[in-house]
């Protein structure tokens, strides 16, 4: 399982999204920082499950 945050970027202003500790992008507030984070989750699991099948 991965490990992501979201942290508030004082300087950007906007929320940081990081995923195993690589910022994989920005959100304008922390509820779109989630439903990315979210999104990235899903697909990342569907990468998997297609690595096994195939």
């Amino acid at each position: 399982m991965s490990r992501k945050w979201i942290m508030y970027d004082r300087q950007t202003k906007d929320f940081a999204i990081y995923v195993d500790g690589e910022l994989v992008g920005y959100a304008r507030s922390y509820l779109e920082a989630e439903a990315v984070l979210d999104q990235l989750h899903m697909e990342l699991l569907r990468a998997r499950t297609d690595e096994r099948v195939a």
